[in-house]
């Protein structure tokens, strides 16, 4: 038992903090403030859940039933902790310059509804 919680918590940590890395080193033109941190890191928080539905949704569309309920399901919960970790970051250090001094997103995209590609089309 004791085994399985800290694989949990490694995996966890691992998704929220771990995916961080790709995103630090891609600076932004858009300068934030700390309002646009404070904001986007409430959003995220509350949004997280949708990334669940939304990967079970595209992987369904992908593949098949079984894939989107069993493989999208998965996904979603990885990006939805991810999103909500990144959430959490931003609205514990809006009033900070970090991880940058622009205040830019820690996460592509900025919010759950702008999945980029041609995958996410309408």
């Amino acid at each position: 038992m004791r085994e399985k919680l800290i694989r949990g918590a490694v995996f966890i940590f691992l998704v929220v903090f771990g995916l961080a890395v790709k995103s630090f080193g891609n600076p932004e033109v858009k300068d934030y403030s700390w309002k646009d941190k404070l904001k986007r890191g409430a959003i995220n928080i509350v949004s997280s859940p949708v990334e669940i539905a939304r990967q079970i949704h595209l992987t369904t569309n992908e593949k098949d039933l079984l894939t989107g309920w069993t493989v999208g399901l998965i996904k979603g919960l990885g990006e939805g902790v991810a999103r909500f970790g990144y959430g959490v970051i931003d609205l514990l250090t809006c009033p900070f310059n970090f991880p940058d001094t622009h205040k830019g997103p820690l996460v592509e995209p900025e919010y759950v509804w702008q999945k980029p590609g041609p995958k996410y089309a309408a």
